[in-house]
């Protein structure tokens, strides 16, 4: 130290010190601390009292540190008080870990210490939170280390930590009786002991107080509209960490060059956050400030809020004792409506590479305490793009009622819906070496009667489907309307399908070929066609089971497809009952030749006469009849929605959309905006344009997913 005299140390010492501890009921660890402005020391004894009350007093371990020339955080020399105290934190932590060691072997029943510093001891007596920075983690510390001890005050020349704190060379170790056995009174019974009385003073009257800023009880409303500017929590860290840069340099002060440093990142999160809190809880932390309590119906009393030396309010709770750093015991509170919320919220998500509610919860409470966090978090989730692309919540309009052409009489085939199913693979023979060629199912299916019509197609050419639809007019009448879908579910045959249903020229040949009201589904829209979509999976479903792994020729292929219309067309329309009384179910097939086509042939009444037959108007009226069974029994069976039957927010003009291509991953989904909605007759929009970067589309609202907003 500076005071020692600047001279060799004299020839080697030899000091020995008692190790022996008796096994006695009565052993009382004694420890002492002092500073002075060169350094600060702490020593600490054991005093064992035998079964027949004789005293000894055993030095156990001494410690000295040189005291800082300047502090790290003002810039100024250390005071006496703080040396005290940073006296009693080192000794603290000496004992600490000499009590592991002790007791180990003996049984300690009490701790004692003993400073001569009034100051120290006020501040160990007082709440930590009035104090500066300084002072309340130190005594936190000191707290937390020997939360058993018993404090007490001794006078200086009685401290044998007093030579040490002065630095102490090896002759004069052995010449100082208190140092090595500790002060005269510890020799004697306690009654005897000095009992020294100091005069209690007030927090307010001691140094390092923190005295509450009355001007920061705010009565008006604080601007945030600066903070609700950014979206991303490390840019608004790195724009006010500049700006406190340019202020530092303004006021010509030492101004810290190159890239933001990680205390500068800390500064400015302390900085938001109590500009935030002050902005959200200004009433509670006017409450804390001034009486330490807050207003019992409050929902934050079970938090325990306090006002920390950085004036930020934190969570007490019941976890003081626990292992761990201030943050972690005392999350830093805040409102989960707060901007800055939403930030920390996003910015711990994208860290968790776009992690759930537990998963970010877990993380940002290990310094925050947000106020329904699981909320927030859900609502950060919400407005995330790339989890709404993967989430895909495609709206749901609610199913529209049934066209008139579903739910009228009208003639077999006078409204139909047609559309293409395979491809198949046919061969030229029966020869084993016979080449192989694809084929493709036309459909054609009756809107009022499901009555079906199959058809094989060689090529999907228009050349082909103009051909199948000749065959189809020629056998069923030429229909009302043509209802058909844009396009294909089939990869294979999209470019050919997509060139035969949107090419103007072939639109104008097939109403020149078939003078009737063509109807097209929008693009990527299959529930639109449920009706033939049905029918399609239903044919497959028979062809399957026929086919198998064989390869038919063309005639046997158009036999195999006929057939399977007539099993279609045989099917019942309504649940069959189980009374025999009750008339024979009602199929197609009755609509087309009045019985099913797979039923029972007739008995041969050819020879019978004429005038025992039934007379045409009785066969009219037989054929009337079952479009009455078709009214009483079909038709109820369409009135209850089988699925949609919720209806969701539509969508309008200009909402942000990504537009869902099952071929393509969710990050590549095409980006775009809805510059035109296309109502149905119950005004809920099914179908929308959407302008992309590639062009204007027209697709359903089930393949378009809406983006959040900052609005949303």
């Amino acid at each position: 130290m500076s005071t020692m005299p600047n001279r060799v140390l004299p020839t080697e010492y030899e000091i020995a010190i008692v190790t022996l501890f008796l096994q006695t009921p009565n052993l009382i660890t004694l420890r002492f601390a002092d500073a002075s402005q060169v350094g600060y020391a702490a020593t600490v004894y054991l005093r064992v009292v035998d079964q027949d009350g004789n005293v000894k007093v055993y030095f156990i371990a001494c410690k000295t540190k040189v005291a800082p020339v300047k502090s790290s955080s003002t810039d100024m020399s250390l005071t006496i008080p703080r040396l005290e105290l940073c006296a009693a934190l080192l000794l603290s932590r000496l004992l600490s870990l000499r009590l592991k060691t002790l007791r180990d072997k003996v049984k300690i029943t009490r701790v004692r210490a003993w400073t001569d510093s009034t100051i120290v001891l006020s501040w160990l007596t007082a709440e930590q939170r009035l104090f500066k920075i300084f002072v309340t983690n130190r005594v936190s510390k000191i707290r937390d280390l020997v939360p058993q001890c018993e404090w007490a005050h001794v006078g200086t020349s009685e401290n044998p930590a007093d030579p040490a704190s002065r630095g102490l060379l090896s002759d004069a170790l052995l010449a100082c009786s208190s140092f090595l056995h500790g002060p005269k009174f510890l020799h004697y019974a306690e009654c005897q002991w000095p009992v020294v009385t100091t005069s209690s003073v007030s927090p307010e009257e001691l140094p390092e107080y923190k005295r509450p800023s009355k001007n920061m009880l705010l009565t008006r409303q604080v601007d945030a509209s600066f903070i609700q500017r950014f979206s991303v929590l490390r840019k608004i860290q790195r724009v006010l960490a500049y700006c406190l840069r340019f202020a530092d340099k303004a006021r010509q002060r030492t101004v810290v060059s190159g890239p933001i440093t990680w205390l500068e990142y800390e500064k400015v999160l302390i900085k938001v956050t109590m500009y935030t809190q002050r902005l959200y809880y200004s009433d509670l932390y006017h409450q804390l400030v001034t009486s330490n309590s807050i207003v019992t119906p409050s929902s934050l009393a079970q938090l325990a809020p306090f006002v920390d030396a950085h004036d930020i309010i934190r969570v007490g709770g019941r976890l003081q004792h626990l292992g761990l750093r201030t943050d972690a015991k005392h999350p830093i509170l805040l409102s989960k409506s707060s901007h800055l919320a939403q930030l920390i919220v996003h910015h711990y998500h994208l860290n968790t590479l776009h992690g759930g509610t537990r998963l970010v919860a877990s993380l940002v409470q290990r310094r925050f305490w947000i106020v329904s966090i699981r909320a927030a978090i859900r609502q950060a989730i919400f407005k995330c793009t790339v989890c709404t692309r993967y989430k895909a919540a495609a709206p749901q309009p609610l199913m529209p009622d049934l066209p008139s052409t579903r739910v009228q009489q009208f003639r077999p085939f006078s409204n139909v819906g047609m559309d293409y199913g395979g491809p198949f693979t046919i061969k030229e023979s029966q020869r084993r070496n016979s080449k192989t060629h694809k084929a493709y199912l036309g459909l054609f299916v009756c809107l009022s009667t499901k009555a079906v019509h199959l058809e094989v197609v060689t090529d999907l050419s228009t050349e082909a489907f103009l051909a199948s639809l000749d065959r189809f007019v020629a056998r069923r009448g030429i229909p009302v309307q043509i209802h058909s879908d844009c396009g294909t579910n089939y990869v294979g045959a999209a470019k050919q399908l997509k060139t035969l249903f949107h090419d103007a020229a072939t639109k104008e040949a097939l109403h020149a070929r078939v003078p009737c009201q063509w109807k097209f589904n929008p693009p990527a829209a299959p529930h639109f066609g449920g009706i033939w979509e049905a029918a399609i999976k239903s044919t497959k479903l028979h062809l399957k089971k026929v086919v198998g792994n064989q390869v038919y020729t063309l005639e046997e292929l158009m036999t195999l497809i006929t057939r399977i219309e007539g099993v279609l067309n045989s099917r019942p329309l309504v649940a069959m009952s189980t009374d025999p009384n009750d008339l024979s179910v009602l199929t197609p097939g009755h609509f087309l030749i009045g019985q099913p086509l797979m039923a029972i042939p007739e008995h041969d009444i050819a020879d019978i006469p004429q005038n025992r037959l039934k007379r045409w108007q009785l066969i009219r009226q037989a054929l009337q009849s079952f479009w009455k069974r078709w009214s009483r029994e079909y038709l109820h069976t369409l009135q209850s929605r089988q699925k949609w039957f919720h209806q969701n927010p539509s969508l309008g003009v200009g909402d942000i959309v990504v537009i869902n291509s099952p071929s393509r991953p969710p990050l590549m989904w095409q980006l775009g905006r809805i510059i035109e909605v296309h109502p149905g007759a119950d005004q809920v929009v099914r179908v929308a344009t959407v302008k992309t970067a590639e062009g204007t589309l027209k697709r359903p609202v089930v393949k378009l997913v809406k983006l959040p907003t900052d609005n949303a």
